[in-house]
C-alpha cells in the first residue's frame, strides 16, 4: 500500500503575469469512479504560458497543469477498467482526457465530445470542481469520476508520453479529421513547437513527399529535419513574410504547397498560410487556442482559389490511445524524449514557464 500524506504541494497561479506560488492543499477523499494519482511529470504546454498571461480568460487563483502522467495511488470504490478494458490496479502509470457530460448536444447527437458544452478541464479554472487539486503542477492530482483513462505501457517512459497528453493526441485528432494526405503531396507546417513537431512525424509517416516546416527557434527546426522536414525555414533568419512566401514558392515549383498546417497559434499566420497555399489546397488550422485573438485574412481567396479549411481542437481518449501506439510501433526510428528539453522541480515553476514563454525549449516539464 503506498503512503499517501493528508496535504499536496502546488502552484497556484495567483494573478495574470505574476509569479506562481506554492501552496498546500488538503488530499481530498477518493469518490467512487475516481482516482488519486501521485504526479511523475507535468509538461508545461504554450497554452499554461497563454494562461499566465491572461490570453484566456480563466479568472484565476487555480492550479496549471493539463499535460500529467501520474502514477495511482488510490482508486475510488470498485476497480475501474481504462478505454481499452484493462484493469487498473494502484501503482498502474495513466494519462487522462477532459472530463466530457456526454449529454449534450455536441457529445450525444454530434459525437463530438471535444467540443462538450459543459466539459471539466483539468488545468483550468473549476471553481465548482470537488478538490482544487485538478492541475498537474502539483505533487498529487485527483483524477474525477466518469474520466476516460488509459494505462500507460511500462515499455514507455515519462518523458516519451508526457508530450501525449496535449501536442500529440491533439495532433494525431487533427489528422485523423483532415483525411486523406494524399501520396507525395506537398506540406507546409506553420510552427515547430510541440504540435508542429508531432504534426511534422504524422505527415511525413501519412505521405507527404515535400514536408516544408517554418518556425523558430533553431533547436526546434533541427528535431523537425530528424522527425522527417525536408526543409526548414527559420522566421529569425526570414522575418519578411513576403521572402518566405518566396522561399516557399520556389521549393513548390512556383504553385504553392498543396497542404498547409497552421500549428503556430501565432494569429497572423493564417493570412500568411492562405496567401502562400495553392489553387484548390487544404488548410488545416489546429494552432489557435486564445478565443480572443483576431487576426484578418482575404475571404476572396477561399473562392478565388477554391480552398478547404479545416479546424480541429481538443481530442478524446481514443487520440491519447492511438498516439501512445504510434509511440510504441515507431520508437526505434525516433527519439521521441528529444521532445522534453529540461525538467524542472516543482519550485522551479516560474523557470520554467519563463524559458516557455522566451522560447528556449522544445518542451519544459516538471517532476515534482
Amino acid at each position: 500500500m503506498l503512503s499517501i500524506p493528508k496535504t499536496s504541494k502546488a502552484a497556484v497561479l495567483v494573478d495574470y503575469n505574476k509569479p506562481l506560488e506554492i501552496r498546500e492543499f488538503p488530499i481530498p477523499e477518493v469518490q467512487d469512479g475516481g482516482f488519486l494519482v501521485k504526479v511523475e511529470i507535468a509538461g508545461v504546454c504554450g497554452t499554461d504560458v497563454h494562461q499566465w498571461k491572461g490570453d484566456i480568460p480563466e479568472k484565476p487563483p487555480y492550479i496549471q497543469g493539463h499535460e500529467t502522467v501520474g502514477r495511482v495511488v488510490k482508486i475510488g470504490g470498485d476497480t475501474r477498467k481504462d478505454c481499452t478494458g484493462e484493469a487498473i490496479k494502484v501503482g498502474d502509470r495513466i494519462v487522462w482526457s477532459h472530463l466530457f457530460c456526454g449529454d449534450c448536444y455536441s457529445c450525444a447527437v454530434n459525437f463530438q465530445p471535444n467540443t462538450c458544452d459543459c466539459r471539466f478541464t483539468y488545468g483550468f479554472n473549476n471553481p465548482d470542481s470537488y478538490t482544487s487539486l485538478t492541475g498537474g503542477f502539483a505533487e498529487y492530482e485527483y483524477v474525477m469520476p466518469g474520466t476516460d483513462i488509459l494505462k500507460v505501457p511500462e515499455e514507455l517512459t515519462n518523458q516519451e508520453v508526457v508530450g501525449v497528453c496535449c501536442a500529440f493526441r491533439t495532433a494525431v485528432s487533427a489528422f485523423e479529421r483532415f483525411g486523406q494526405v494524399g501520396v507525395q503531396s506537398s506540406v507546409v507546417i506553420q510552427g515547430c513547437g510541440p504540435i508542429g513537431l508531432y504534426s511534422t512525424i504524422l505527415f511525413a509517416e501519412g505521405g507527404a513527399g515535400q514536408l516544408i516546416v517554418v518556425g523558430a527557434p533553431a533547436i526546434r527546426l533541427e528535431l523537425a529535419k530528424k522527425w522527417g522536414a525536408t526543409h526548414v525555414i527559420n522566421i529569425d533568419e526570414i522575418p519578411d513574410a513576403a521572402n518566405r512566401k518566396a522561399e516557399i514558392l520556389k521549393l513548390t515549383n512556383g504553385r504553392g504547397p498543396d497542404i498547409v498546417v497552421e500549428a503556430s497559434g501565432f494569429p497572423g499566420a493564417v493570412r500568411e498560410g492562405m496567401d502562400f497555399i495553392r489553387k484548390g489546397g487544404r488548410y488545416l488550422i489546429i494552432g489557435q487556442s486564445s478565443p480572443t485573438a483576431e487576426s484578418t485574412y482575404i475571404p476572396g481567396q477561399l473562392v478565388l482559389k477554391h480552398l478547404q479549411v479545416i479546424g480541429s481542437g481538443g481530442a478524446t481518449i481514443s487520440h491519447f490511445y492511438k498516439a501512445i501506439q504510434f509511440i510504441k510501433n515507431n520508437k526505434h526510428k525516433y527519439n521521441f524524449e528529444d521532445m522534453v528539453t529540461h525538467t524542472y522541480s516543482l519550485n522551479q515553476i516560474n523557470e520554467a514557464l519563463k524559458s516557455m514563454k522566451e522560447g528556449k525549449e522544445i518542451k519544459a516539464a516538471i517532476i515534482p
